[in-house]
């Protein structure tokens, strides 16, 4: 795996997020590619290159198609090499192009991709492939327009991280668990996992702070003692009331299973809880309910 992002400031996280031991979701680890992406796209890719290729001269094989156009553009548009220089041969094309897949950084390897979508001569259902694969391996990127753009935001990023830092406290470490198996949910795919251990990490917050056994009473007990503003306390019961009904009884749309929960639901709900987990902490230590 490879990541160029800046160092974490390890003043600001738990020693097991500094580590990785405490998981950030896959969507939210930009500008890194997981090996499992790496394998299934120069598989992909790898089929492509198969499909397009002229074995009738002897001894060498060469690309053809709109993938020999392609590489070519590629090596003088991109690369900024001599058109001269640039050999469609297979023993050439395939060792260059893995490894581009299953070597480079994050910016060559996603640049390549994006340039091969927007080419005039790129196949037509290439895009999609791409991005279904994407998909597929969880990346934090996904095509839009033929473009490849993050589906994460650096705040909810930060939001997550922060939680995390958060939460460090013994006191605090059934929200802790609930954060990271919302996390781990969402890198793998469980969707409504991920909601429902957001949403658990934000209750077992409040519970700790307040000693109330339901959320509800703990957050009108918060907008007392700590000062909470009544329209927020009442956007995160219109929140909760998404996933549970007046009894804290699970929505069916959980129960029924990630058919019924996006992705784009499950990475929301981490950041928004993740957020309000740091927003409850941070009121109850003003109020002193809570040791800074």
């Amino acid at each position: 795996m490879t990541s160029e992002h800046a160092p974490i400031d390890r003043t600001k996280v738990t020693f097991e997020q500094a580590e990785g031991l405490a998981p950030l979701p896959q969507q939210l680890k930009a500008r890194e590619i997981s090996s499992e992406l790496r394998a299934i796209m120069w598989a992909y890719i790898f089929g492509e290159l198969e499909g397009h290729k002229n074995t009738r001269h002897r001894p060498y094989h060469f690309t053809t198609g709109p993938w020999s156009t392609i590489l070519e553009d590629f090596h003088v548009l991109r690369l900024y090499k001599n058109v001269d220089e640039f050999s469609a041969k297979i023993s050439d094309v395939y060792p260059f192009i893995k490894s581009i897949m299953t070597q480079s950084n994050y910016g060559m390897f996603f640049g390549f991709l994006q340039f091969v979508i927007r080419h005039n001569d790129c196949p037509d259902d290439l895009a999609n492939a791409v991005n279904e694969i994407l998909i597929k391996s969880r990346s934090a990127y996904r095509v839009v327009e033929k473009t490849i753009v993050p589906i994460g935001s650096d705040e909810e990023l930060s939001a997550v991280i922060g939680a995390f830092a958060d939460v460090h406290a013994q006191k605090f470490k059934g929200a802790r668990s609930h954060l990271r198996q919302a996390a781990e949910g969402l890198s793998e795919g469980r969707f409504a996992d991920s909601v429902r251990d957001s949403i658990h990490a934000v209750e077992a917050t409040a519970r700790v702070i307040t000693t109330k056994s339901k959320l509800s009473d703990a957050l009108t007990e918060l907008e007392k003692s700590a000062k909470m503003h009544g329209s927020m306390k009442a956007g995160f019961d219109r929140l909760y009331g998404w996933t549970s009904d007046e009894k804290g009884i699970r929505h069916p749309l959980l129960n029924e299973g990630d058919a019924n929960v996006s992705e784009a639901d499950a990475l929301f709900m981490l950041g928004a809880c993740a957020s309000f987990v740091s927003l409850l902490i941070a009121k109850g230590r003003a109020a002193g309910l809570v040791e800074a």
